[in-house]
């Protein structure tokens, strides 16, 4: 028999209604039973602690003590000749029904700091599995930020040099000449190269602005009406913020982050959907969610959330996220997704202005 048949057994052995039919079984034992059979109502006496036991397994100091109190109620009345008659001396019918409760509490008792520790330890290995993640992949953007600053260096500067010599043939040739359109391409190319790299030194660099109290609020509405400039974008809106007090985190930063999680939340709405900017405070945290109304995200893309070069969209290179992840963290916030909402959802979370970052206690979002 497999671990879970063998555990489903032991759990329907442990339901309280299978617990309470064994306490009337062994008490409608006592009730038949002829008074001159002494053995067999000092057997039935003993069975009673198997329910008792049962129910402190399951339940604890108060399921052991539910139970001997059921089997009290159950067993006086025949105890005490009012249905039947238990021959039994009656101080040692009396010290059973006391002895009930000390098994009841005794047993309930160590279950129950068995079931503490047991809590203690899931706990430390929940707290020890997440470092570890965290160390992970603190070495992994480390290493990649090490990389991405070597190549961005020896590769900006000769880039700088092609722009430029670009920009210098194509003044020799008159517009709608093929080499002007050529030079033209040559130039724009470069210049999304510089961008690319110019994306790689900020994530390697990725430190944390000076924190101020700031509006969030207020940069969510300016994140959207950037956003909803561009053409052929879907609807960005933004709701709630009223009467909330202020973030505390960098300005600049934290608009940088709602306006790259904005960017994703559109390209995944697609041009006819549309994607909310929602500001609340939740649990001692201010909090902005961006919602859009396309698919949500994959299993892969949630295990790979803020992952350095990974993304959903081609030619991305995954950087803007986990430069947000990173730099959000690093102000004392966190910045989570969450499966839970429809379509996709990532929330941020900042703490609010007066409480130390780094000893601020967000709540993490659900899901992801």
């Amino acid at each position: 028999m497999s671990d879970a048949a063998s555990a489903g057994r032991w759990r329907r052995i442990e339901r309280p209604g299978t617990i309470a039919l064994m306490i009337v079984a062994v008490s409608l034992m006592h009730y038949s039973t002829a008074m001159h059979i002494h053995e067999a109502h000092g057997i039935y006496r003993r069975l009673y602690y198997f329910p008792i036991l049962l129910a402190a397994f399951r339940y604890g100091r108060r399921g052991g003590l539910g139970a001997a109190l059921a089997t009290c109620a159950f067993y006086a009345p025949h105890a005490f000749g009012l249905i039947g008659y238990d021959p039994a001396a009656t101080l040692e019918k009396s010290l059973e029904m006391a002895l009930y409760f000390a098994v009841g509490l005794v047993a309930g008792v160590l279950v129950d700091r068995e079931h503490a520790t047991q809590s203690r330890l899931r706990r430390t290995l929940a707290d020890r599995d997440r470092m570890a993640s965290q160390l992970l992949r603190s070495e992994r953007l480390a290493a990649v930020g090490r990389l991405s600053a070597g190549l961005a260096h020896e590769i900006r500067n000769p880039l700088a040099s092609i722009h430029g010599a670009a920009e210098v043939l194509g003044d020799d040739f008159p517009a709608g000449h093929p080499k002007a359109r050529l030079a033209g391409i040559l130039r724009d190319e470069s210049r999304r190269l510089n961008d690319v790299l110019t994306r790689f030194l900020t994530f390697a660099r990725g430190a944390p602005g000076a924190a101020a109290p700031f509006d969030l609020a207020e940069e969510a509405r300016a994140v959207a009406v950037l956003a909803g400039q561009r053409p052929g974008s879907p609807t960005v809106t933004t709701s709630g913020g009223g009467g909330l007090p202020a973030a505390l985190g960098n300005r600049e930063q934290v608009r940088q982050v709602l306006l790259n999680l904005t960017l994703n939340a559109m390209t995944a709405a697609g041009p006819d959907g549309s994607v909310e900017l929602r500001v609340d405070a939740d649990e001692g945290a201010l909090r902005c969610r961006v919602r859009d109304s396309g698919p949500g995200f994959s299993d892969e893309a949630a295990a790979n959330f803020g992952t350095p070069f990974f993304s959903t969209t081609a030619g991305g290179t995954g950087l803007g996220l986990a430069t947000s992840l990173r730099l959000i963290e690093d102000l004392g916030g966190t910045l989570a997704i969450d499966r839970t909402a429809p379509g996709g959802c990532v929330e941020l979370r900042l703490p609010p202005a007066g409480v130390d970052a780094r000893a601020a206690t967000i709540i993490p979002a659900t899901g992801g």
